[in-house]
């Protein structure tokens, strides 16, 4: 979990230095999304808890999201949240795992508060290159620019978007983006596992 004393961005809960409130990503960028909030940095333990559940089939560990119910209810309130979806994997990675991390955290956030689950995002295409080892932004952007689609015969206002790791946001980003600009959602939030952050 990030430390209890840091200071976070009031939009995508980067950790900040004391007397700062948005970080110099959300100051510089137009982001699409409208919020979010992420349970670990992405370093030793929290790369260690993604790599076991996507590599070695330890979903069980998901569970942790139960562990820090009040923290995701203190960033969920006054959101209102109509749905929660979830970033699809790629056909070739859902078939070889046999499950998709950001969907089996949907399942349990929507269970435990209650809150309805839709798939309301699609792939494209069966492979996508793999995010982490593009080296730019605007390699990710390249990569995700195409790959997803949304479908929803509903207007939502807002959306709760589940993933497991925020890297730079390209991803998030594109799929905010898709959501509203096929007026599928008024608002979208996200909620991850982890984000990376650059010491």
């Amino acid at each position: 979990m990030f430390e209890g004393s840091e200071a976070r961005c009031k939009y995508c809960s980067y950790p900040l230095p004391f007397g700062s409130n948005i970080c110099g990503r959300c100051f510089s960028n137009k982001n699409r999304f409208d919020g979010g909030f992420a349970l670990f940095p992405y370093n030793e333990c929290g790369r260690a808890l993604i790599h076991s559940v996507k590599f070695k089939d330890r979903i069980e560990y998901l569970k942790v999201l139960t562990l820090f119910k009040s923290e995701i209810a203190d960033f969920l309130k006054d959101k209102n949240i109509d749905v929660v979806t979830y970033v699809p994997s790629s056909l070739y990675h859902y078939l070889i795992r046999g499950y998709s991390v950001p969907r089996e955290m949907a399942k349990i956030l929507s269970s435990y508060f209650s809150i309805p689950y839709k798939k309301l995002v699609f792939t494209n295409k069966p492979f996508k290159r793999l995010l982490s080892k593009s080296k730019s932004v605007a390699e990710r952007k390249s990569i995700v620019k195409g790959f997803f689609r949304v479908k929803s015969g509903s207007v939502f206002k807002n959306v709760l978007l589940l993933d497991d790791v925020f890297t730079t946001g390209t991803t998030v980003n594109r799929i905010a983006d898709l959501l509203k600009s096929e007026n599928v959602a008024e608002k979208v939030f996200f909620l991850t596992l982890a984000m990376v952050v650059k010491n």
